[in-house]
């Protein structure tokens, strides 16, 4: 085990590049000591080979099938110091790539010790400590000034300024109060709070992060092969010239030379280290990207797709106004609600429960809880009936509230930025209760910033009514819309978008997941967004905030350009290389100087990624 360690450790290379580099200068210094330089490159130089021979045979170009070819002209023309040369690039670049997985694995070590070890949990009133593992979806979690969140969930009593740096990257700490959503590993500020568990253990905000980083770093290591692709186009073309140069000059010499002077060992470091600082900046962000594929991806989107409720909205319904019968007390009204909402999870149904409470002290349980047609409920307590859900799902549920009472609900005063929730009782029609999902403050001018950069249409999906969704896309500017959807319907809707290019989805709850998946790039929105979707996507957003979006699109362009200039240069600098090869200025000694010379080039271009805003 410890063998295989130090094989992938950072030591290893530093060794090679000391040992390698001692020698270099001793067989400048003392050409007698050539033969044991030999002996070290042939030895360092193996995995590369076999590496690049392995997927030769495998029909595959990569970056090691190129630097193995340069490798050995190097030591079959007797150019021991370019190979030399090139095999401390190559170590240098391992090097590289060993720090980023170390860097991976420390980031998370460094989020899972912002995770309490131990919870104070409440039970009628007494507040007792336990172990973390002990906590479970529904306890009630005491969170004093100045102690970090045990878990995912939602403030039941107090206000507190919550600082998410941690989660999100933002510095500023966030105001909270009741029915206010907090995370694993933020730091209570001020106050004390109480919050009822919703997400724990291996489903909380922390592990999801550092579960998400371990797998951004596998993926890169799996598919960010971008350095394979290029060398799938170059080294073809290099063959040709070398063939050619051979075929008409009979001069082995030069034909070494120009294999020199290609070399792309310093592309094997340039290209991993500008997906290295591009992932970085997004995590300081509060975004974790699977990967430098859906960087490349997020860049060429032409249409973006939003989930409604929690992604283009907050996800907190607020009750606008309410209707009671006549016939009806208010208290009895809004016991009802009580009743039937108490242990709801939909944000609709929180926010009704949320009014009901302040008419209601004592609720007591349902005996029993059925969806009703999807968006809606049955409710029987004590030999009663409660039905709630929108006009149209209990007509298409057959239920009958005559037509007098049809009339009436027809002409009550609505608007479409509302969704009206109605109230039934043993069939008896007692009310009606209007409530609206505020868009987030960012959202419009995000749309128009991705419109700006390219995006050709923005489409929302919403279960709402057709005149709710296009009040609010009319009001986002929004392009399209798919209204009254059903959860099973978002993937077939989105297929027909796919024809029109690359599609973006974005959403944060376990329906949008198939879409998530199924999208060229899958967005979750990570705070509020459930385990599946956020395992399901390809980016996630953990600061809760749209404008993300355009920053990765921003980001992503950024990152391919510096790699485009990267190819640039190294083109130019080989164009500029076989020039003084072609004239017999250079020969291969010169020319695995001036390939090392020109190394640096694309490298310090990458680091230009740093100081990109």
């Amino acid at each position: 085990m410890e063998h295989k360690a130090f094989l992938n450790s950072p030591t290893r290379e530093y060794i090679i590049i000391a040992v390698v580099t001692v020698t270099l200068g001793s067989a400048w210094i003392i050409p007698q000591l050539n033969p044991i330089l030999l002996l070290i490159t042939v030895l360092v130089a193996i995995p590369t080979v076999v590496d690049g021979v392995k997927a030769l045979l495998g029909h595959k170009i990569t970056i090691e099938t190129f630097n193995s070819a340069a490798l050995l002209i190097a030591l079959f023309s007797g150019e021991t110091t370019s190979a030399a040369v090139i095999v401390l690039m190559l170590s240098l670049a391992q090097v590289l790539e060993i720090k980023t997985q170390v860097r991976a694995q420390r980031a998370v070590a460094e989020l899972m010790k912002l995770k309490p070890q131990t919870a104070k949990t409440e039970v009628n009133g007494i507040v007792s400590e336990s172990p973390i593992i002990a906590i479970k979806v529904g306890d009630i979690l005491v969170v004093e000034n100045g102690e970090r969140i045990p878990a995912d969930g939602e403030i039941i009593y107090g206000k507190a300024y919550i600082d998410e740096s941690s989660v999100t990257g933002e510095s500023k700490p966030v105001y909270k109060t009741v029915s206010s959503r907090v995370v694993s590993g933020t730091l209570n500020q001020s106050g004390l709070i109480k919050v009822k568990a919703i997400s724990v253990g291996a489903d909380s905000t922390i592990e999801q992060m550092a579960r998400l980083i371990s797998e951004a770093e596998r993926n890169k290591s799996r598919s960010e092969k971008l350095a394979d692709k290029f060398s799938g186009i170059f080294l073809p073309v290099l063959l040709i010239i070398g063939a050619v140069t051979y075929l008409v000059t009979r001069n082995a010499s030069m034909t070494a030379a120009l294999f020199l002077v290609a070399c792309a060992d310093d592309m094997a470091v340039a290209i991993p280290l500008t997906m290295t600082i591009a992932l970085g900046r997004a995590a300081r962000r509060g975004v974790i990207i699977k990967g430098g594929m859906w960087l490349d991806a997020i860049r060429k989107i032409k249409t973006l797709v939003l989930d409604k409720t929690g992604t283009l909205t907050y996800g907190a319904f607020t009750v606008k106004s309410v209707y009671i019968e006549p016939s009806v007390s208010t208290t009895d009204f809004w016991k009802m609600v009580a009743i039937a909402e108490k242990y709801s999870e939909h944000p609709a149904g929180k926010a009704l429960f949320s009014e009901a409470n302040k008419f209601v002290s004592q609720v007591p349980d349902a005996e029993s809880v059925d969806v009703y047609g999807g968006s809606g409920l049955v409710v029987r307590f004590e030999n009663r009936e409660i039905i709630i859900g929108e006009y149209s799902t209990l007509l298409e549920q057959g239920l009958d509230l005559g037509i007098q009472t049809g009339q009436k609900i027809q002409t009550l005063a609505e608007d479409g930025s509302k969704s009206r929730v109605l109230v039934v009782v043993d069939k008896k029609f007692y009310g009606t209760v209007d409530i609206a999902d505020v868009p987030r403050i960012e959202a419009k001018d995000v749309l128009t910033q991705v419109k700006k950069m390219g995006v050709a249409k923005t489409v929302m999906f919403t279960g709402d009514r057709e005149d709710v969704a296009s009040s609010i896309a009319r009001g986002l500017g929004i392009d399209e819309y798919e209204s009254s959807m059903r959860p099973e319907e978002k993937l077939d809707r989105l297929e027909k978008y796919l024809k029109d290019g690359k599609v973006a989805m974005v959403g944060d709850g376990v329906n949008d997941a198939p879409a998530l998946a199924r999208a060229d790039v899958g967005i979750a929105m990570g705070i509020r967004g459930t385990p599946v979707a956020v395992e399901t996507a390809d980016i996630v957003i953990l600061t809760d905030d749209l404008n993300r979006i355009p920053e990765m699109m921003l980001l992503g362009r950024q990152t391919f350009s510096v790699i485009r200039w990267d190819i640039i240069l190294w083109v130019l600098s080989n164009a500029v290389g076989f020039g003084l090869v072609f004239t017999g200025i250079v020969g291969p000694v010169l020319a695995a100087t001036y390939n090392f010379l020109t190394d640096f080039l694309p490298i310090a271009n990458s680091i230009r990624l740093y100081k990109k805003r």
